[in-house]
């Protein structure tokens, strides 16, 4: 069956969602020493705000009890891209980890992975999104460096994720499922998500804590559509980072008409706004995504509140366990997890979605 990756922040968080049906839990430590030195945008891993990390290893070692006892696993994030001089930091990251019991290490640095073979590691070892593993090539390239799962970019198809999957029965592939749909390779990114922290810190840091983007998210979510829409791509809110930009998108193409460009440049539109940054959905792909092996599918959303942690594994959850009993058609299952969304969350999912409309013609020959 399909595992379920969530967010957790301490071990509170971890039994939470744990409870609610996750399997495993991933997480970040970005000590005040760490900080101190680098400042939050050079984190540890690739998540800059303060909300999104544990502050100690002695919270990631009481986090990693909690999800044992629970009966799950913990993946400790360490999947930035390091200067030489911080590889000391990082190796001392890696011995407190290991340390604290973690069932594994979400990498993307290489020089890391040469680390830990140097080093000996013998926990899993994952490697992240930031290691574009867009093609089987490249997957192949990690698995012969002893890897045992690649988390796929945000950016590959259903048919690509299944090609993927079935090519490499032996090793876990995931893929994102909820939650921050990014537009850019996270691998080549170098946009200063943090820098508010740094520039503004009581003002940043207070509202991040109490997630009053959160709250003011899900409130304009309720508005009317042409009006949702058009703040989602006003900038009136500023922008936290290079994924909730509304980008002017064009489209040039040799043989399409002028209408069917036009709806191009509106499905563009739709797909480059504030919503789509926070909130992507991928449940309608797990009917896909099962089917095609995919080991476990990752909600994103370390700065999110528990109970939006807790809301999003209950959901897929709910999808999951729809998929193993009912065994339904594909079109019944997703038209199970459209109604699914509505319902937890209280809003159509708007097509916000991580696997657009042009996935939907993936069919049973790709599978």
């Amino acid at each position: 069956m399909i595992r379920i990756l969530s967010p957790a922040n301490g071990p509170e968080e971890a039994r939470a969602v744990l409870d609610a049906g996750a399997d495993e839990v991933y997480c970040g430590v970005m000590p005040r020493d760490w900080r101190d030195a680098y400042t939050n945008m050079a984190s540890p891993n690739r998540r800059e705000w303060e909300v999104s990390n544990m502050t100690s290893f002695d919270v990631l070692a009481a986090t990693v009890d909690a999800a044992h006892r629970a009966g799950g696993r913990v993946f400790l994030a360490l999947n930035a891209l390091y200067t030489e001089g911080q590889h000391g930091e990082v190796r001392r990251f890696i011995e407190a980890g290991g340390r604290c019991g973690i069932d594994a290490l979400i990498v993307a640095d290489l020089g890391v992975l040469l680390m830990l073979r140097d080093m000996g590691w013998e926990q899993e070892i994952h490697v992240s999104t930031g290691g574009t593993a867009f093609n089987a090539e490249t997957v192949r390239f990690y698995a012969d460096l002893g890897v045992h799962r690649v988390i796929l970019p945000r950016q590959n198809r259903l048919s690509e994720i299944a090609a993927i999957a079935r090519g490499f029965p032996n090793l876990d592939i995931e893929t994102f499922i909820l939650n921050r749909g990014c537009k850019n390779i996270d691998g080549f990114c170098t946009f200063h998500h943090g820098v508010n922290e740094v520039r503004i810190p009581l003002w940043w840091r207070l509202p991040k804590k109490w997630h009053w983007d959160y709250y003011l998210l899900g409130a304009m979510k309720r508005l009317p559509g042409r009006l949702r829409d058009r703040l989602g791509r006003s900038g009136a809110f500023g922008s936290v980072g290079a994924c909730f930009l509304a980008y002017d998108a064009d489209v040039r193409s040799a043989t399409a008409t002028d209408e069917e460009r036009r709806a191009m440049k509106a499905t563009l539109d739709r797909n480059f706004n504030l919503f789509t940054g926070f909130d992507t959905c991928g449940a309608c792909a797990l009917f896909d995504l099962a089917a095609a092996g995919v080991a476990s599918v990752k909600i994103v959303g370390r700065s999110n509140p528990l109970a939006k942690k807790v809301q999003d594994v209950r959901f897929l959850a709910a999808c999951r366990a729809f998929l193993a009993d009912r065994a339904p058609s594909r079109e019944a299952f997703r038209r199970f997890a459209r109604e699914r969304y509505a319902e937890t969350y209280g809003y159509a999912c708007h097509d916000w979605c991580y696997f657009p409309a042009e996935d939907d013609a993936l069919g049973a020959e790709a599978l």
